[in-house]
């Protein structure tokens, strides 16, 4: 019966330490990360482009914000995906260029930023900027965007938070644009690996983006970053340019969200693991080796929970090494998440949220279970983010 539980705690924990290995590196790196500020001359003209579905509510604070930021070459393009609402009056009042998509075309994000690009073929713009309805840019943001490109990046991501809200699962999204917005990219920058593009904030150079499709139903933009690096092409990060977006207002909100970014997750990791380990040990890629790690491993709360059963199932074999290997492994992600905490500035009601932890364990594996499950009946649609 002892070596029955040694042998569980081993295969249960393993997952678990494989993930806080990975992240436990990214955010020890952050700690000594510093932004390369570079010195550049060249002026590109933006396009700022934002998907849309019924943000009467928010597009106008985003929109304000980047009309104080925009400079006179810089331009605006809202695709207004089969609103039923005033988003595309509200664009156009801000002197945005508005696509209208019908309700009779293909839903989704990937769908509307993909058509955006389409038609912004015939217009004069030498980089986009994709923007969600709901991000609020903070100042300088496209002038420190602009120096990583013209310095050489083919493709850039800012410094994403999450503004926070009232609730507790406004306070989980929170913690989850931590670690996902700030500590990861800081870490994988400072290592010299490339970022995530996470769809809102991200920067890419005119042939980048026109070269490249977004397909995919759910995380989109994960799955374009990977195709990015098969071909080739590293995604730098921008410290300096800076934006928040909504938290979750409740935990059914929270939930699909979770569940649209679990899906593309696992759908990603079915299609990409093996091209991207098979890249790296071709080509000696640490990039691709990274990606297919990050592809691999569980998600942190996961993470959490196969770290503490390993520790546990450990401890009451007997087995107190194994044990012990499990708990460093728990007490590793903690850190994680304290360090993206302090990275973020996180208030007091986020730390006091974290004696929420056991439950919101929990309840990621239930999300766990239906993202699973989504991807098994090959899902091919995941609605918006409901607005309160």
């Amino acid at each position: 019966m002892t070596t029955v539980l040694v042998i569980g705690a081993v295969l249960f924990g393993l997952p678990g330490l494989a993930t806080a290995l990975h992240l436990g590196l990214l955010a020890l790196a952050s700690l000594v990360y510093r932004e390369r500020v570079p010195q550049a001359d060249n002026e590109m003209r933006f396009l700022v482009l934002i998907p849309a579905y019924n943000e009467e509510s928010v597009i106008g604070r985003c929109l304000q914000a980047i009309e104080d930021d925009r400079r006179e070459r810089d331009s605006v393009l809202v695709v207004a995906d089969r609103c039923t609402d005033s988003t595309a009056e509200i664009a156009r009042a801000f002197g945005a260029t508005v696509l209208e998509r019908h309700p009779d075309e293909q839903p989704g994000r990937a769908a509307a930023r993909q058509a955006g690009l389409e038609a912004a073929r015939g217009l004069e713009w030498d980089a986009v900027v994709m923007l969600d309805a709901d991000s609020v840019v903070e100042s300088g943001f496209l002038g420190s965007c602009e120096r990583a490109l013209v310095a050489g990046a083919p493709a850039v991501q800012a410094r994403s938070e999450s503004r926070g809200g009232r609730g507790l699962g406004a306070e989980a999204s929170l913690a989850a644009f931590a670690l996902q917005g700030i500590t990861i990219p800081r870490g994988r920058d400072r290592l010299g690996l490339p970022v995530r593009l996470r769809g809102t904030g991200m920067a890419l150079r005119r042939d980048v983006a026109l070269s490249h499709r977004f397909g995919a139903p759910a995380s989109e933009d994960l799955v374009f970053t990977l195709d990015l690096l098969l071909d080739g092409i590293r995604c730098a990060h921008v410290e300096s340019a800076r934006l928040h977006s909504d938290g979750a207002p409740d935990w059914t909100v929270f939930g699909e969200q979770k569940v649209r970014y679990e899906a593309g997750r696992m759908s990603a990791a079915r299609a990409y693991a093996g091209p991207l380990l098979a890249r790296a040990l071709r080509h000696r890629d640490a990039a691709c080796l990274e990606a297919a790690w990050f592809l691999a491993t569980l998600p942190f709360a996961m993470a959490v929970l196969s770290a503490a059963g390993g520790a546990t199932l450990a401890a009451l074999a007997g087995s107190w090494p194994v044990a012990a290997v499990m708990s460093a492994a728990l007490l590793t992600l903690v850190l994680t998440l304290v360090i993206g905490l302090v990275q973020a500035g996180a208030g007091l009601r986020t730390w006091l949220a974290l004696l929420a932890a056991p439950w919101y364990v929990a309840w990621k594996a239930a999300v766990q279970l239906r993202a699973l499950a989504s991807v098994l009946r090959r899902r091919d649609y995941y609605p918006p983010t409901a607005r309160a």
